[in-house]
């Protein structure tokens, strides 16, 4: 792997020279200059590069010695150092003793900037490593399990722990967008946790641990970036092959929950299991005759009271006076419009059995 390159070369040139106002070379391990502030001085040799190479220290050249060496001036050389290895030179261009004192400064801004490319690369390679991981956990493709452990094993990361998949929504949709959203989570991820995102730009978590971890877990992600995200949680998977299943449901949940609870932060698969599986039969386009007598109420019921009285009458369980102080209607208004609607579907929503064909034909109608 090349450390020193043209563009880091380029870049502690210039992060030096803000530091330093004089010129600024950077030479590679054959002592070719591959960065500088006169860039007319670029893929010179620089004689005074390789006896720093060769003595493995600092070198002065004042006037005198400058004369005599190969596409130097005057000025100070210092190996640049990565895990004790020398692996370039940077000069300063100026008469040694009115640079001495900020050499060892240079040479420290120089290795702090070749430290943090290489830091940098070894995340960004491991976040692309992740992300080939999760695409192919999730594919509908045939998964080789040996070569995803392999992969997986190179990040310390055992794919045998039960995980769900998390899947992570936001408005914007660019990839800066995107790691700037990753780079938020970052910090709550645990270290058996993958991110990953899809070729149509979904971040994707497949979180370790319990259903009440990763809960917990989308809890404070919800509240982690400044950008408003909303979150799907498949179910957990106990096997490697069952992680695409899992994927595919968070989708399903996703979608399914923005339609019926568009202001909810987050939708898991436990809480919408039902709904999921509604979701699939609407797709088939095989319910409609089967859930007709929903539409007759719809048709008759021009101002939608019935239809908000039913909707009401299951998401309080049933409860009449609850019901009836939420619509700010007497009970007999109440039993009457409960009644109109037994009337128009033929289902009484008082019968558990009718209650849930109704609730099954709503759920349909809304998933349409």
């Amino acid at each position: 792997m090349e450390l020193l390159t043209h563009e880091l070369a380029q870049e502690i040139v210039e992060r030096t020279m803000k530091i330093l106002n004089k010129n600024i070379n950077v030479m590679n391990e054959e002592g070719i200059i591959i960065g500088s502030g006169d860039r007319k001085r670029i893929n010179q040799l620089h004689d005074g590069a390789l006896l720093v190479l060769k003595k493995a220290e600092s070198v002065e050249i004042d006037e005198p010695k400058a004369s005599k060496l190969k596409g130097s001036k005057p000025g100070i050389n210092l190996p640049i150092r990565f895990n004790s290895q020398i692996v370039g030179v940077v000069g300063i261009t100026g008469e040694p003793e009115q640079i001495r004192n900020y050499a060892e400064l240079v040479k420290m801004a120089a290795e702090l900037v070749l430290e943090q490319s290489f830091l940098l690369e070894r995340v960004q390679w491991k976040q692309r490593l992740q992300s080939e991981i999760v695409n192919q956990l999730i594919s509908d493709e045939h998964l080789n399990e040996a070569w995803i452990k392999e992969r997986a094993g190179f990040l310390g990361i055992d794919l045998e722990q039960p995980r769900a998949a998390i899947i992570l929504k936001q408005c914007r949709r660019p990839e800066a967008a995107i790691q700037k959203l990753i780079s938020a989570i970052h910090f709550e991820l645990e270290k058996q946790d993958l991110i990953g995102v899809t070729f149509n730009n979904e971040v994707v978590i497949l979180k370790a641990g319990s259903p009440s971890e990763c809960t917990a877990f989308v809890r404070r992600l919800v509240n982690a970036p400044k950008e408003k995200i909303v979150i799907g949680i498949g179910n957990m998977s106990e096997t490697i092959n069952e992680i695409k299943t899992s994927f595919h449901l968070a989708q399903l949940t996703l979608a399914v929950g923005q339609k019926l609870n568009p202001d909810a932060g987050f939708y898991r698969y436990e809480e919408y299991r039902l709904e999921v599986m509604l979701s699939k039969l609407a797709q088939t386009g095989q319910p409609e005759n089967a859930f007709s007598f929903y539409d007759r109420l719809l048709e008759q019921d021009k101002k939608g009271e019935l239809a908000h009285t039913l909707d009401l009458y299951i998401k309080e369980g049933g409860e009449l006076n609850k019901i009836a102080e939420s619509l700010f209607i007497h009970r007999n208004t109440l039993r009457y419009r409960l009644d109109k609607v037994t009337e128009l579907t033929g289902k009484d929503p008082r019968n558990i059995k009718n209650l849930i064909e109704l609730y099954m034909a709503k759920l349909i109608n809304d998933l349409r």
